[in-house]
């Protein structure tokens, strides 16, 4: 009898085993008590041995480093982290993205709950993916590249069990609405690219709707990604529906009727103080560490007053300087005009001996002057 107990004990644990098994290596999303969305590998890789990492091995390690690294990082507060560890080819890339309302704290707790779900569902997986907790935050690690890259797939999508009534107003506004806020999402920057808003119906009834990016795309691809989305409405996603989501790699689009599922404003991380202005104190020892205001604006004020002083009396030496110049200069003209005209005087004796005393003979002619003699 004891035995077959144990033959049966053990082959309950052998089928649940392999239940888990298989479980665990399923491509489409699945949905756990933890309202956690999972993907275990990605459409474009085949599963195989290169999909796996051994326990213990290289690439187990640097993916335990880089979650760690991911979780004790109180220096991004924006809810985005993209990170790599390691080398090529044990290499680990992890992107981090918290819904555009949510705090720090509430941030990582998410992702670290992520985390346990991944690696849990996911044993030894070297790409995985998850959503935890209506898309509150997101999680996935590859051994390939995944920054500044749109992926559209692994996606999955939800939609409401209820349908609206005026069907073409509803489709026009909820398509008017999501194209809005795909526009202000993409215009964002590299820490977030979220927006939210809503339109009202006749019945008084609110729909409300979000889309967000990681921030690391460009402003094209998460218009791009968005835009897509939004296209899944109207075919396999949730035609008609009051209420759907599509949630992709990149991107996320929802939309819901008469509850809002966001919080009421985006967070923003605090702007850094302004840098303050350096100035310079002079305390009294007696004074019992008091400043004094009038010491610092003399020492502020002597300065300027100085070398104002300085340039005035260099501006007006040089003036000086430059004017007795050019009266030196005016001085030797004179004094040379002088010794010309002194040169051209004679005595009057002079004269008479060479005029013959002024006759006739010598005599030239009449000037304004006098007679002009030879």
């Amino acid at each position: 009898m004891k035995i077959f107990l144990s033959l049966r004990t053990l082959s309950f644990l052998c089928c649940l085993l392999f239940t888990a098994s298989n479980l665990a290596s399923e491509s489409h999303a699945s949905v756990t008590l933890q309202e956690f969305q999972y993907f275990c590998d990605e459409h474009s890789i085949t599963i195989d041995i290169e999909g796996n990492y051994t326990t213990n091995s290289t690439y187990h390690t640097n993916l335990n480093t880089l979650m760690s690294n991911i979780l004790n990082n109180k220096e991004i507060d924006y809810g985005f982290y993209n990170v790599s560890y390691g080398e090529y080819p044990n290499r680990v890339y992890a992107i981090g993205l918290c819904r555009g309302d949510i705090k720090p704290e509430q941030c990582r707790t998410c992702l670290n709950q992520s985390r346990a779900n991944l690696t849990a569902v996911c044993p030894n997986r070297k790409v995985a993916i998850g959503w935890y907790n209506d898309e509150l935050c997101m999680l996935r690690y590859s051994n390939r590249s995944i920054f500044h890259l749109m992926d559209n797939g692994p996606a999955y999508y939800k939609k409401s069990d209820k349908n609206a009534t005026d069907l073409n107003e509803f489709n026009t506004k909820l398509n008017d609405l999501l194209n809005g806020l795909k526009s202000k999402a993409s215009s964002g920057d590299s820490r977030l690219k979220y927006a939210v808003g809503n339109f009202s119906l006749p019945n008084f009834d609110d729909v409300y709707g979000l889309v967000q990016c990681t921030p690391d795309l460009s402003g094209e691809d998460c218009d791009n990604c968005i835009a897509q989305s939004i296209e899944r409405i109207s075919k396999d996603c949730c035609k008609d529906s009051m209420g759907g989501r599509v949630v992709r790699p990149s991107c996320f689009m929802r939309f819901e009727t008469s509850y809002q599922f966001y919080g009421p404003t985006a967070y923003t991380p605090p702007s850094p103080p302004a840098p303050q202005p350096t100035t310079t104190s002079v305390t009294n020892p007696s004074s019992g560490g008091k400043s004094h205001t009038p010491v610092l604006v003399i020492a502020i004020t002597v300065p300027i007053v100085a070398v104002t002083m300085f340039m005035f009396i260099f501006i007006r030496s040089r003036y000086l300087r430059k004017r007795k110049q050019r009266k030196s200069s005016s001085k030797d003209d004179n004094t040379e005009d002088m010794e010309i005209v002194e040169s051209l005087q004679f005595n009057l004796e002079s004269i008479r001996d060479a005029t013959n005393d002024f006759s006739d003979a010598n005599k030239l002619g009449q000037g304004g002057f006098g007679a002009v003699y030879k």
